[in-house]
């Protein structure tokens, strides 16, 4: 105590020597316990070390506009020129007049402090500004690494502590007046200082005190805010507006007395009522209104994605203390009419609840992201909620929700891709219960028992093509398709377009825990009954929207850090994952769905005459229902259920209307083209049109899996033949000929076989025109067409011949 009381005492004589050097000169003080002093002083730290102060991240709309701001410290760093004059003044009369005259220390003030606390108590007084900047920053170093005892020691003003921390605030004040100007040491100071209320530096406390910019402050309001930093807590405006005035008018009575203002300002300074105008800066996502489920992914995303940070700590310190600039991808028109159809669609306050996402084809951006329901902590009340309907559990939402027929877009990319076409037949009878071994997954038969399923609306029974399948979602007919394909191929194929269970995670989180996440290859996959998010489907419809480009739903396009210098982003990673005429194709027989299927009775006026390929979902007894679809500009997903357990919506009165059974185009259906027209019209994006697939490189099949013949009757031989061989098939030309009323002679008159396996043989015959009329004494033999190969299914009659009945539509799940 005594060796530390002697270094103060010599600091104090030496104040003078202490301007020009990091260390007091022995020569400069006498006494052995002196130069004792001397040497403890000598031996205390010169550098500050890292002066960054915490700052709050801005989160953004995509327009620029502030969407939240996310902090520890609410707090934001000005330069010198962006603090008012008379704020300047005002802090430098009442803490340190003398700031601009002495050095880093102010020996008279020492002085004076040692003989005022010589009677014992605490260390009190003689701090230059720079002294409290250099205590400040220290309690931040110590707040920032978490060491609440370094934070304890940066205040301690007690006995033998006391001096030591005084000491080495000294010392540490003549470094930083060695490097910084006395200008940016104010600057340092104002920016660091705490105004209570959460509110750190001087920018924060104007705007949340008085709602203005520090550099709009004037000599009242400045001379309240100088007179809190003394005291935050005893100062605080919210609840103490007496004591704050009354200490305000000291800081202009100080400001007279040193000659910063005159007696007329003063007069007009003190006469002035407390005015405030408070902006309580709400903390973190309350503060996004409708996008706060949007901003509340925004804050998951830089603090799970490793670009941000190698730990997670490292990353929730950034985003919450460095100053990020984060502009999202939310468009707050799109966001606007997404969240009132949204509302409309399912009334906030009820059981059921309703979610949708947009997604920009081509680019990945997210323009909306809206539910039903007010983000807030308060889970115990209906409507109110932090669970985000939208994404996964990992990043701030649920585990997902069965999504039903839309995941038989999935099963029809990769039916597409196995080279079939949406002209082949299937079988799709009205019901099925077909043993878990007609199934194959990664090209094992699976095991086990058997899986029934039938279709929603009506029974059939016969064959349909695909196209008529998908427009009609019929499940027989899918679970027919199913049949033939692979599960894994089928799970493969959604997943390349960013369809996971419980989807919508980082990417390196799936790979690292894939069992999580793969979908489960089970026979009931087709029909949707992995959980599945809303954005994760926008997200892949928007990739068949963009002719098979996948872009992962991303939702930042910038980040800047304090200094406004760019970080790296998540990218959207667009990649080809399904070939052109694929996705063309899925596109083709999913407008089928909206011009005459399943979403027939969804309003169109919204649209406005744009191009539409939709497609429906509804699970078992309505327990989820979906409607996704899109235009070649805009992707969007919408489901509505129960968030929580399995609760079917048939008999639920929603929206006041009680519905006997509800489908994806009931609810979810109208509840899109309100948000997308709408939000096409806002964004003025114009009329465009999806381009058609086509059967290149395609092969249409039949429903007991062979492949249609191409019908080459009439064609000549060498037509004929290059058509087959196009196809896959081996041409034989029969040696006789075949009589035909309509095709003249040497043309094809007959084939043997409408469909058949993949590079069978196929018989052709030369017509010999129309049979001649015989005498009617005579009868006549005609001609008997060659036998088929044996390989070959049965010869098919000429094309002038009756053929199959053609296949009745019929109307699938909803």
């Amino acid at each position: 105590m005594f060796r530390l009381l002697a270094a103060f005492v010599a600091v104090s004589a030496a104040g003078g020597v202490l301007s020009a050097g990091l260390v007091i000169p022995a020569v400069a003080v006498a006494g052995g316990l002196t130069r004792q002093g001397v040497d403890i002083f000598n031996e205390l730290p010169a550098d500050l070390g890292d002066q960054t102060l915490s700052q709050a991240s801005t989160i953004r709309w995509a327009d620029g506009s502030v969407m939240a701001r996310v902090y520890d410290q609410n707090r934001s760093v000005v330069t010198f020129d962006q603090i008012a004059p008379v704020m300047r003044d005002a802090i430098v009369a009442i803490e340190d007049d003398r700031f601009y005259e002495h050095g880093p220390i102010d020996a008279k003030g020492i002085l004076r402090a040692l003989v005022s606390n010589a009677g014992g108590g605490s260390t009190q007084g003689a701090s230059t500004l720079t002294q409290q900047y250099v205590k400040n920053v220290l309690v931040q170093q110590a707040v920032r690494a978490g060491d609440t005892e370094a934070a304890a020691a940066a205040v301690e003003a007690d006995g033998a502590q006391g001096y030591a921390r005084k000491l080495r605030e000294m010392k540490l004040a003549v470094g930083v007046e060695k490097e910084m100007t006395k200008d940016e040491i104010l600057t340092g100071y104002l920016n660091v200082a705490y105004f209570q209320n959460n509110v750190y530096g001087i920018e924060a406390a104007a705007q949340f005190y008085f709602s203005k910019a520090a550099a709009d402050l004037t000599l009242p309001e400045a001379a309240l805010l100088a007179g809190m930093v003394q005291n935050p807590a005893a100062y605080n405006p919210m609840k103490y507006p007496e004591a704050v005035v009354a200490r305000r008018d000291v800081v202009v009575a100080r400001m007279l007395q040193t000659g910063r203002i005159d007696q007329a300002t003063h007069d007009q300074a003190v006469a002035t009522a407390l005015q405030l105008q408070p902006n309580p800066s709400r903390q973190g996502c309350l503060a996004a209104g409708s996008a706060a489920y949007f901003c509340d992914y925004v804050v998951h995303v830089v603090e799970s994605d490793p670009i941000f940070g190698a730990t997670a700590a490292e990353r929730a310190r950034l985003l919450r203390s460095g100053g990020l600039s984060i502009t999202t991808t939310l468009d707050p028109r799109v966001q606007a009419i997404t969240q009132t159809a949204v509302n409309e669609g399912v009334n906030p306050g009820q059981a059921a609840r309703s979610a949708a996402s947009v997604v920009q084809p081509g680019t990945g951006h997210i323009l909306a992201m809206a539910q039903d329901t007010t983000y807030s902590p308060d889970d115990d009340q209906v409507g109110l909620t932090t669970l985000n309907y939208n994404v996964s559990q990992p990043m701030g939402g649920t585990e997902g929700f069965q999504q039903g027929s839309t995941f038989k877009a999935f099963t029809l990319a990769a039916w597409l891709k196995s080279g079939k076409s949406l002209d082949s037949t299937v079988a799709a009878p009205s019901s099925g219960n077909d043993p878990f071994s007609a199934f194959t997954a990664c090209g094992q038969k699976l095991r086990g028992g058997t899986y029934p399923y039938f279709n929603a609306e009506t029974r059939t029974s016969g064959t349909m093509t695909v196209r008529t399948a998908t427009k009609d979602s019929v499940n027989t007919a899918y679970m027919s398709m199913t049949k033939q394909l692979d599960l894994c191929d089928i799970a493969s194929t959604a997943q390349s377009l960013g369809v996971y269970k419980g989807s919508a995670t980082p990417a390196d989180t799936i790979e690292s825990n894939p069992d999580t996440f793969e979908l489960d290859r089970l026979p009931s996959m087709t029909l949707g009954t992995n959980l599945v998010t809303p954005l994760s489907v926008a997200g892949a419809y928007a990739a068949f929207a963009a002719e098979g480009t996948f872009c992962k739903p991303t939702a930042l396009t910038q980040v800047l850090d304090a200094a406004g210098q760019p970080l790296p982003v998540p990218g959207a990673d667009c990649q080809q994952v399904l070939d052109v005429n694929v996705a063309r194709n899925v596109t083709e027989a999913l407008r089928g769905g909206w011009t005459g299927g399943t979403a027939a009775r969804v309003g169109k006026a919204q649209l406005d005459g744009r191009q539409v390929a939709s497609k429906t979902g509804t699970t078992n007894g309505s327990q989820n229902v979906w409607f996704a679809a899109y235009t070649p500009q805009l992707a969007s997903a919408v489901w509505v259920g129960h968030h929580t357990g399995y609760k079917t919506l048939n008999g639920e009165r929603i929206n006041g209307k009680r519905y006997g059974r509800v489908f994806g185009a009931t609810i979810p259906g109208p509840i899109w083209a309100n948000i997308v027209g709408p939000a096409s019209q806002a964004l003025d994006l114009p009329k465009a049109t999806f381009t058609d697939g086509t059967n290149e490189g395609l092969k249409t099949t039949t429903a007991d899996g062979k492949i249609r013949v191409p019908d080459v009757v009439g064609r000549s031989v060498s037509s004929a033949t290059r058509a087959l061989e196009a196809a896959g098939f081996t041409v034989k030309v029969a040696p006789g000929r075949v009589f035909s009323k309509t095709v003249d002679e040497g043309l094809v008159g007959a084939q043997s076989a409408r469909s058949a396996t993949a590079g069978a043989t196929i018989t052709i015959t030369r017509s010999s025109g129309p049979a001649p009329t015989p005498p009617a004494e005579e009868t006549s033999q005609p001609a008997q067409p060659t036998q088929s190969d044996p390989a070959e299914t049965p010869a098919s009659t000429p094309r002038d011949l009756p053929g199959q009945p053609t296949d009745q539509p019929t109307a699938g799940q909803g």
